[in-house]
């Protein structure tokens, strides 16, 4: 079969006029839709991600509604806040020597896996049931779990009490049985989500928690579980401790017993590295811009006006200081409490309070440590400065 004779193309000037509507695009053009398309991946990032900010502090919200609920089902079952040992038994000032935070003690309470006994300052007990159930379940950990329990003991550190310890043994796979109350086991006032549960801020929970085996005590770490919030940070409960007195002892003269102790709460405060974000709490003084400002290394007497403003109630704060002479601006803060316990997140920033993301100055810069107001009636009506930080506080109780 005879092909088809090869001819060259031929271009007439009408195929010529034809083919100049389908011109290429230019750099400019392209360079448009580049840009374009740059601002709206960057409108749905920030959507996005406003979205997901919203999501975890909903979750985060859900986590410490399910945590009040159970404090008060507790509360109303028993008639006290839950803690297996009392608020001023744990440790303040720091980090150093904390084996027990508020937090823990309330969950411990809540989900059961913790024996407390009593002893004398000898090291005697002082209650035979509560010896002899101590030891049954801190003597049966091993054949029974397979885990050594985690055992420690607690001292009075207020000369004027009754000089008294606490001894506390924990066995980690017990932990969520339910609670032992007055020689009964109880159901556990708290079912937490897996992902509602640190259980180590450091590593294993067979090291020493005051330093030894390379971890140091400021870095947070912590043998027992912690409730958490949706970024991976412990929640602070701040508890009351009684409905009269200065609301904090501040750092004034002691004037009395006050209704919040800030016990057990320090081993946040003091942190270097804490929770998953392992994020600094305690103020730098060579960055004095990072940290929290109700962490230690700060300005004498600030986290104390923070928390006066995070914990009274605005309608009922009272400005009636007064030291040994006469009534004048002194550190004890009275005034009544917004509830019986204050939940506290920190945030998406992992910082309780964080220095860069409070109240500002006029120029837009953060206030310094320094700046805060500490004298007369700059104490009150202030209650505005806690809303620029990206804390989630829940108050509860009465």
């Amino acid at each position: 079969m005879a092909g088809i004779p090869w001819r060259p193309l031929m271009t007439t000037p009408q195929t010529v006029r034809r083919s100049s509507r389908y011109r290429a695009f230019t750099l400019i053009e392209i360079l448009v839709v580049i840009a374009l398309i740059g601002v709206l991946a960057g409108i749905l990032l920030v959507a996005v991600g406003g979205a997901t900010t919203a999501a975890k502090v909903a979750r985060t919200r859900s986590t410490m509604e399910s945590f009040s609920a159970a404090i008060d089902a507790f509360t109303l079952e028993h008639g006290t806040l839950p803690g297996i040992v009392p608020v001023h038994m744990l440790h303040e000032d720091g980090s150093e020597g904390a084996n027990l935070t508020n937090t823990q003690n309330i969950l411990l309470h809540l989900l059961g896996g913790a024996r407390v006994n009593v002893l004398d300052t000898d090291g005697n007990p002082i209650d035979p049931v509560l010896n002899a159930e101590f030891i049954r379940y801190r003597d049966s950990a091993v054949d029974a779990d397979g885990v050594e329990p985690i055992e420690f003991v607690l001292e009075d550190p207020e000369p004027d009490h009754q000089p008294i310890q606490y001894a506390v043994v924990v066995r980690m796979p017990r932990v969520g049985e339910g609670p032992w109350i007055n020689g009964k086991q109880h159901p556990p006032y708290l079912s937490p989500k897996e992902h509602e549960l640190l259980e180590r801020w450091g590593s294993g929970y067979d090291q020493d928690p005051d330093g030894e085996n390379g971890i140091a005590v400021t870095d947070g770490f912590t043998k027992l579980p912690d409730l958490i919030d949706a970024w991976g940070t412990p929640i602070m409960v701040f508890k009351k401790d009684r409905d009269t007195g200065p609301l904090l002892l501040g750092n004034g003269e002691h004037i009395g017993t006050p209704q919040y102790r800030l016990n057990g709460v320090d081993r946040y405060l003091g942190a270097a590295r804490l929770g998953r974000s392992q994020a600094r709490q305690a103020c730098n003084s060579s960055q004095p811009m990072q940290g929290s400002r109700l962490g230690f290394g700060g300005e004498d007497g600030e986290r104390d006006y923070w928390l006066y403003l995070l914990l009274s109630h605005p309608s009922m704060a009272k400005q009636t200081y007064f030291d040994d002479n006469s009534f004048v601006t002194a550190d004890a803060r009275l005034g009544t409490s917004r509830g019986g316990y204050a939940m506290l997140s920190a945030g998406p920033d992992s910082i309780f309070l964080a220095r860069f993301d409070g109240p500002r100055n006029d120029d837009g810069s953060p206030i310094e440590p320094s700046d805060f107001p500490l004298t007369g009636n700059e104490w009150q009506d202030n209650y505005e400065r806690l809303e620029p930080f990206d804390d989630v506080v829940m108050y509860g109780g009465s």
